[in-house]
């Protein structure tokens, strides 16, 4: 954090991101990832006192690529990894011409509109990590972060845990890494409060440090302290250009049952966009009900009997 802000080594970095939104920055425990188009375009790891920056080179398919020393102990090494930000971003330009990662480009525009975009101040989710993968809770996590409802923007204390689930299309909605794979997971996860409570620090933490950097926009009450994040989690399923005609999504989800340790919802647009607020969010009844509208399909047999 201290080489990150102002005055730090690393603080070129920084105001980079702040003025370019294409760009993310994740904070985490001994490394730094900057985020483009969903991928990671610079990595920084902390390392004898300094740093060392890479860049995946099989984005460039085989091609060379130029790249500055990896060492970063200087602000001036930093300032040559910055320089070359325009030409990297236009080798994974190529890359994802060729080879679409939507889900992953999504997940970080989801992230801007929420933290950063003109309407951030008036979301009530903030994204404090994508990708977010950590051996301690045994799972590898789309998004992490925090919801805090607008009535609530006066008093930190009063925000809750989310973790958020994007899925591009139908063809992802099952399989190893399907829908009703990831709820598993999570219960298992989600019912251990030791991983439960690890988890909520490391939300805060990272809302705190981004809030630092001058990376999430909102409106903070004058006497703001630090955000304190605790109570039941939220598992929210962001699922992008379903097809409303399929009935396949609908099919996965008469599997699912209500999980025990966390509130299961399913985020439905407010019109169009990615700005999340708490009435956009479905509980798993009501999102059937509404892709049974969609798909011009009959409730079971049990369901109409109830209601005739």
């Amino acid at each position: 954090m201290k080489d990150l802000q102002e005055g730090g080594r690393l603080h070129e970095l920084t105001e980079r991101v702040q003025r370019d939104d294409t760009l993310m920055l994740a904070l985490r425990d001994h490394y730094i990832n900057i985020y483009y188009r969903g991928g990671s375009i610079l990595h920084l790891e902390d390392k004898n006192g300094g740093y060392v920056g890479t860049f995946d080179t099989n984005y460039a398919q085989g091609k060379p690529v130029k790249l500055p020393p990896n060492v970063v102990q200087e602000p001036k090494d930093c300032s040559a990894w910055v320089a070359a930000l325009p030409e990297l971003k236009e080798i994974m330009n190529s890359h994802f011409a060729r080879k679409h990662k939507s889900e992953r480009e999504f997940q970080q525009l989801v992230a801007w509109e929420n933290n950063r975009s003109a309407i951030s101040n008036e979301t009530e989710y903030f994204i404090t990590d994508i990708e977010f993968a950590d051996p301690d809770q045994g799972a590898k996590l789309d998004m992490v972060g925090l919801k805090w409802l607008s009535k609530n923007k006066k008093d930190e204390t009063r925000c809750t845990p989310v973790l958020v689930e994007m899925k591009y299309g139908i063809g992802a909605y099952d399989g190893t890494a399907g829908i009703a794979k990831h709820i598993a997971d999570l219960e298992k996860i989600l019912a251990d409060p030791i991983k439960r409570e690890s988890l909520n620090r490391t939300i805060e933490q990272q809302f705190e440090q981004l809030l630092q950097l001058g990376l999430v926009r909102f409106n903070k009450h004058v006497k703001y302290d630090r955000a304190i994040v605790s109570g039941r989690p939220e598992v929210v399923f962001l699922l992008a250009n379903n097809n409303p005609r399929s009935t396949k999504l609908l099919n996965i989800l008469d599997e699912v049952k209500e999980p025990a340790d966390f509130d299961l919802r399913f985020f439905n647009a407010s019109f169009a966009g990615y700005g999340m607020h708490n009435a956009c969010m479905l509980d798993l009844t009501k999102f059937k009900e509404l892709l049974r509208q969609l798909a011009k399909v009959s409730p079971p047999a049990h369901f109409a009997g109830a209601d005739a």
